[in-house]
């Protein structure tokens, strides 16, 4: 092929390759295989910064409990690092080997066979997992009604006791992949075609992904919660499909933690841990489900080679129990390649290499492109494949290359093994039912939480408690009587005011630090919804629910003092008068709430709740004459929560019968009788006028006073409440959405 002359230069057998990250020693290619046209050598190389970032670092996986997994010697060549792969890592009491796969294990992984002698040896009624996916594509429409393949006619196959490594061109081809696998909403429009089979069953991918565990890339854990209680918090909400062989679940979190090098940080808060701890916990609260199959997009991502190699290798080990592991990662380095049992090589959608990591440099080599000396086989082999676009002429060339590795593999690539018989399915993994979610999400949100959830609370109450201050300083007394005796006409208006204020003014401080905190929320949640730990509308029911008692003491001290400085006649009145007043606010609460959850970002949310409570408050009464209303706008008088509110608080200012009013600044007017100086009398003298004033209805009503004002307020609670529900039950097809895609058969 034209221009790739570069690609088919042959290194001498002797000559050794060298990884391109690396630090630890080569491994030979063994020389048996099937491609045996050329032969790809090991070497050596040495780092000694690598020794001395190994001192430097403060948590020695080598010291761990149970294996520590890498230790270090020094040689001729300098300094070298290998994994101790003959101690094991993982705890032998949560995690032991399968010991009928371990017998078996020994002949399958030296490669002297395909595994199908490994399934051969199974007894009937025991089949180890045996996954295969067959003509896999994946395709999604563009503008002008093209389609554009993600993935096109992908084939391979995994058994217990490997890993696969998938390395991609492009990074979301790769988690695309693992993406159908594990049966994640897709957009409307995207296509998928194609068999899976595990154990010999061909299944759906949502019937798979109830079968698995994936470790998907995002880590954007709650940053409150420690390391242990965000593993307990997992597994409160899912557990293992098949009876544990330990049942002890802390014990099996203790394990974890220690086995992957986080018992330093075990009683840290997740937002204080590096991008790698990160990493180890979200691979931990996965393998807590102990599957078959394990999925990890990108599980090194950000982390130095030290972990890395760390990881993968107790991956490995994880695998040897009889599983199988599929990890996305790139690029790897040498030593880490060499770690991997199968390799996927993508680029573009189209498949380029797939089979045993010994047999990739000799087929590669067999078709005349060798690796170079001194080159990393992966970072070569995912830049032979990978189109460069910085010129016209490049892109043609690397087009050209990529089409015919994938003609060539397509041409030699071997058919998948015959699965046999139908066998026994990995068990489905348990999920939490609805009130054990919403207990789960409880204990999270007042005790794992603790100190910062007091600390949030307390600090939106001193909020709440300055503004009460400030108006009830305002408002000092409005509602005291004058001499004893009559009160202020003037004072009518004020009183009204008072409700009106805290209603829907001095209310917007609190309002916009409850719409922050759901903000702060919103990582981790959209985290955990995404990895199916529960639903939207659960997370939405169990945080309205767990702070009501928390927002009434908010409510009761933004409303206690600012009454109290306004003065009032009985304690039996001012707290009636809280009462209606935290009904209304529990409903503007939900309705913030509500936005905050639905909308892109806070301030959308923030500029959607000034609207609505403008709208409640135009529709109150008190800003404009409902008798003035045009008939536009005259709806906002029914469906304002305000204005109901207020009708109750206005019976109880002014319900007295024999209430009356004094205008003790009106001015004084002489009269035609001499001598006769009369005051000018006032507009509303009773408390009946006043009631009439402000259009106050419904009172011939049985109980209309008291309960229309609750029922309207309850009505438009349950509004919020229903609106946010139903939205999302059905904007994103997670939690219980997932139902649609659980009948979509793959052709």
């Amino acid at each position: 092929m034209k221009g790739t002359e570069g690609f088919r230069q042959r290194p001498d057998p002797t000559t050794p390759h060298l990884s391109g990250g690396g630090g630890f020693n080569s491994r030979p290619v063994s020389q048996q295989s099937k491609y045996s046209k050329t032969g790809a050598g090991g070497g050596a190389s040495s780092h000694l910064s690598f020794q001395l970032r190994q001192q430097q670092r403060s948590r020695h996986i080598q010291g761990l409990p149970g294996g520590g997994g890498i230790v270090g010697s020094v040689t001729g060549a300098g300094f070298s690092v290998y994994p101790q792969r003959d101690e094991i890592m993982l705890n032998e009491k949560y995690f032991p080997r399968d010991e009928y796969f371990a017998q078996h294990q020994q002949q399958f992984n030296d490669g002297n066979n395909d595994g199908d002698e490994l399934m051969a040896h199974q007894q009937p009624h025991i089949k180890h997992p045996h996954l295969q996916v067959r003509g896999l594509s994946y395709d999604r429409p563009t503008v002008n009604r093209n389609r554009i393949h993600l993935l096109d006619d992908i084939s391979f196959e995994a058994r217990a006791g490997e890993i696969l490594g998938i390395l991609a061109t492009s990074e979301r081809e790769g988690t695309a992949l693992l993406d159908i696998l594990a049966n994640l909403p897709r957009q409307w429009g995207f296509k998928v075609r194609g068999d899976l089979v595990v154990n010999g069953v061909t299944m759906t991918s949502a019937g798979l992904s109830d079968r698995l565990a994936y470790v998907q890339q995002d880590i954007r854990w709650c940053p409150d919660m420690t390391v242990r209680q965000t593993l307990l918090f997992t597994a409160l909400l899912q557990a293992p499909g098949r009876p544990a062989r330990n049942f002890d679940t802390k014990g099996r979190i203790d394990a974890l933690i220690t086995d992957l090098g986080l018992e330093p940080v075990r009683n840290t808060r997740v937002g204080r841990l590096t991008v790698s701890e990160r990493r180890r916990l979200n691979v931990a609260s996965h393998l807590l489900l102990d599957t078959d199959i394990v999925l990890l997009d990108q599980p090194t991502k950000g982390m130095d080679i030290f972990d890395t190699f760390f990881l993968v290798e107790y991956l490995r080990q994880w695998a040897a129990r009889g599983r199988i592991v599929l990890l996305t990662v790139h690029p790897p380095t040498y030593e880490i390649f060499t770690m991997l049992s199968r390799v996927a090589l993508i680029s573009s959608g189209r498949m380029m290499y797939c089979g045993r990591r010994r047999e990739m440099l000799p087929y590669f080599a067999f078709i005349e492109f060798p690796c170079p000396a001194y080159k990393n086989p992966s970072d070569y082999y995912l830049d032979l494949v990978t189109l460069d676009d910085l010129t016209g002429e490049a892109l043609l060339e690397s087009s050209q290359r990529a089409e015919h590795l994938a003609e060539t593999f397509r041409r030699r690539q071997e058919p998948l093994s015959d699965p046999g018989p139908p066998g026994i399915l990995p068990p489905r993994n348990k999920r939490a039912n609805f009130l054990l979610k919403i207990a789960a999400l409880w204990i999270r949100s007042l005790v794992f939480t603790f100190p910062t959830n007091l600390r949030r609370w307390f600090a939106v109450l001193t909020t709440s408690v300055v503004m009460s201050l400030i108006h009830g300083a305002i408002f000092w007394n409005v509602r005291s009587t004058h001499h004893g005796l009559l009160a202020e006409q003037e004072d009518i208006n004020d009183r009204l005011a008072l409700h009106y204020v805290l209603g829907t003014v001095a209310i917007w401080p609190t309002l916009m630090l409850m719409i922050t905190d759901v903000w702060k929320e919103r990582d981790s949640l959209e985290r955990d919804v995404k990895d199916r730990l529960f639903g939207r509308w659960v997370h939405f029911a169990s945080k309205t629910t767990s702070s009501f008692l928390a927002a009434g003491g908010i409510f009761m001290g933004y409303l206690l003092p600012a009454y109290a400085l306004a003065g009032f006649n009985t304690a039996e009145g001012l707290f009636i008068e809280i009462g209606y007043m935290m009904f209304y606010l529990y409903a503007i609460r939900i309705m913030t709430l509500s936005l905050a959850s639905l909308c892109s970002s806070r301030h959308v949310a923030t500029v959607a709740s000034a609207v609505l409570v403008t709208l409640t408050a135009l529709g109150s009464g008190f800003a404009v004459q409902l008798q003035t209303m045009n008939w536009w706008t005259s709806w906002l008088r029914w469906v304002s929560p305000l204005r109901w509110t207020l009708h109750s608080l206005q019976r109880l200012d002014f319900g007295n019968a024999t209430q009356s009013f004094e205008c003790s600044r009106n001015p004084l007017t002489r009269q035609e009788a001499p001598g006769l100086v009369l005051k000018i009398p006032c507009g509303l003298s009773s408390g009946s006028q006043a009631l009439s004033y402000w259009a106050h209805q419904f009172d011939w009503l049985p109980l209309g006073p008291l309960l229309l004002p609750l029922l309207a307020v309850l009505a438009f609670w349950a509004l919020f409440a229903l609106i946010e529900s139903i939205v999302l039950l059905f904007s994103k097809p997670v939690g219980r959405k997932l139902s649609r895609h659980k009948n979509m058969k793959f052709r």
